[in-house]
Order: C-alpha cells, then structure tokens, then sequence
C-alpha cells in the first residue's frame, strides 16, 4: 500500500475516533456543549468522504473508459498525468497502449512484406503458366522449357519455405513444437552447411571459414531443426555482407558468457556487413522484425516477412540453448548460440 494512501486512512481513523471521543466525554461528564462539535465534525467528515469518493469515481471513470477505448482499438487514447494514487494504474494504461500501437504497426509490416513475398513468386509460376499454354500449338525450345521450370520450381520452394515457417512460428508459440533430440557430429554438419552455401558466397566474392575444435566431441540436438537455424544465419550473414567480404563459421566449447560452461557447445556466425544499430539489438529477435533498414534506399532485396530469428530463437531455446548477437554498424555481426554437449563414457 502506498504511503500516501496509508496516511489518509490514518487520518480518517483518527478524525473517527477523536470524534466519538468527545461525544462519549460529552455524555459522560454531561457537557452537552461538546455534542455539536461532534455531529459538526460527523457532518464535515460524511462531506469530506463524498467529496474524495467522488474524485475518485470519476477518475476510475476515465481509466475505464480509456481502457474500453483500448480494447476497441482507440490505442490512440491516453490518460491525463496527475500526481494521485491512481496515476500508477493510468501509466500502466498508457503502456499497455503504446506496447499495442507498436504491434499494430509490426503487423501491417508484417502483413505487407509477406504480401509481397506471396505474390512475387505465384507471379512467377502464374506467368510461367502462361508461357508454355501459348507454346502448345507452337512448340517451345526445350532450353527454355528447363529454364522456365527451374524458375517455376524455385519460386514454389520460396512459397514452400514461407508457409513451412509460419506454421513453425504457429507451433513454437503456442508450445507444441516437436524437437528430436540426438547425437550430432556438429564440426561435419557445418562443413556441410559452408558446401552448401559457397555458391551464393562465390556470386558476391564472400570467403565461408569453417573453425571447429577437434576435441569438441559431440552435441544434442534435432538435426533437421538445428539445419534450418545454420541456414538462416548463414543467409543472413551472406545477405547483409558487403561483396568481398567473409563470414566464419566457428563452434567451441562454451564460455562464461552464455552461462552454461563447458557442458555446453557455442556456436556462432560472423560476417563483415553492415552491422545492427545498438537501438535494434535487443529487438533483433522479434518476430515481424527484419534485419534490413527501412529507411534505406535500394534495401528492399534484403527484406523478409522478419520470421526466421524468432524461430532459430524458438528452436535454440527448444533445444535447452540460448542465443544472441553481438554487432557494431559497418563492422558486422555475430550470432551465437549454444546447444547442450553430449558426454561421451570416458569423459569424467
């Protein structure tokens, strides 16, 4: 309880007992005198009383309506700064009102992007479609015929990946997530994923390093779930990295930092790219946020429906792991994640 509030209720009580007080002394020693000073102090503290309920009521009034107005959808309304005992509640009311307007505007981000990535790529099959109808009766080249198919292909595979990760999101929010916990060779697996990704690398002229400690041993982790976070880091790294540039793919045992210690793997991912401002790392891993700045011109290839770091984060956490960044604008970045090593018989 408030102090303030703590106070005024002393003094009610006090003003109560003094005045049943002198109307018992007034009884008792038969100085009726001291009667209207009782009823007069009845009567002001009942004055007193409505007056304060009144004030009161009508500022519960406001908050109630400004919290019906919330709820509607009005986030725009606000409660008036007072110095009172309810200026705790109106400043909750007005967070919760700031904390909604934010995620009204990250989903119609949201909603917009994923507009865009949805129709880029059914455009593409729509008008590959297209394409071969009119060539029945004519006849079309069988180059063109795998060229138009491999794009038709890709663009089913974007469509493909955007659903699949929608309903991971779907699945790690509402806890149903399902990770298959096994052994992994982690030092083979990103080898692998460096193969994979060194076409891309090679189109910017980007150098995929792999470092990985040799007496690392193992870890414990779903393999297909734990691909699909190498490959979003990757992507990004790749992404958001300036041509020329390099990108190291480094895992070891774990550090102080992630606050595991050695019976947890660190894995991490840094390029030589743009960098994330101080301001958005603490949000990088919000979904609906993308990694690409909106204020940027000629940024709009680097932009994504802002879903793959909630759910490498989703599937880390999963795993019984953490994950963060560490950056610096135009120096890069470095994600790190951790996943829980696997002790083999002969380790103590």
């Amino acid at each position: 309880m408030k102090i303030k509030t703590k106070i005024v209720l002393f003094a009610g009580l006090f003003s109560c007992g003094m005045v049943g007080t002198l109307i018992a002394v007034g009884f008792l020693l038969e100085r009726w005198v001291l009667l209207p000073v009782g009823i007069m102090g009845i009567v002001l503290g009942i004055v007193a009383a409505l007056v304060m309920a009144n004030r009161i009521s009508g500022r519960i009034e406001k908050l109630t309506a400004v919290a019906k107005a919330i709820a509607e959808g009005q986030i725009e309304r606000r409660t008036e700064p007072r110095n009172d005992e309810l200026s705790e509640l109106a400043g909750e009311l007005t967070t919760i009102a700031e904390k909604l307007g934010e995620l009204g505007r990250l989903k119609s981000d949201f909603i917009s992007s994923i507009s865009h990535q949805l129709k880029s790529p059914l455009t593409a099959i729509e008008g590959y479609i297209d394409f071969f109808m009119e060539g029945i009766d004519t006849g079309i080249k069988r180059e063109k015929q795998i060229k138009a198919l491999n794009i038709m292909k890709h663009s089913a595979s974007r469509l493909g990946n955007l659903i699949s990760d929608v309903l991971d999101l779907a699945k790690i929010e509402a806890g149903q997530l399902v990770v298959k916990k096994q052994p992994l060779k982690l030092g083979d697996m990103l080898e692998e994923e460096a193969r994979e990704f060194q076409p891309l690398a090679r189109e910017k002229g980007i150098e995929i390093k792999v470092k990985a400690e040799e007496q690392m041993g193992r870890v414990l982790g779903d393999k297909e779930k734990l691909k699909k976070v190498l490959d979003n880091l990757l992507s990004n790294a790749l992404k958001f990295s300036y041509n020329g540039g390099k990108v190291v793919i480094e895992a070891k045992e774990g550090s102080s930092k992630g606050g595991e210690g050695s019976s947890f793997v660190e894995v991490s991912i840094s390029d030589t790219g743009r960098g994330i401002p101080k301001t958005e790392l603490s949000r990088v891993f919000d979904k609906f946020r993308g990694l690409a700045p909106k204020d940027e011109s000629g940024m709009e290839e680097l932009k994504g429906p802002g879903l793959g770091l909630a759910i490498a984060k989703g599937i880390v956490e999963a795993q019984g792991g953490k994950i963060w960044v560490e950056s610096e604008v135009e120096k890069g970045s470095k994600f790190i994640f951790t996943l829980p090593k696997v002790w083999d018989k002969k380790e103590p």
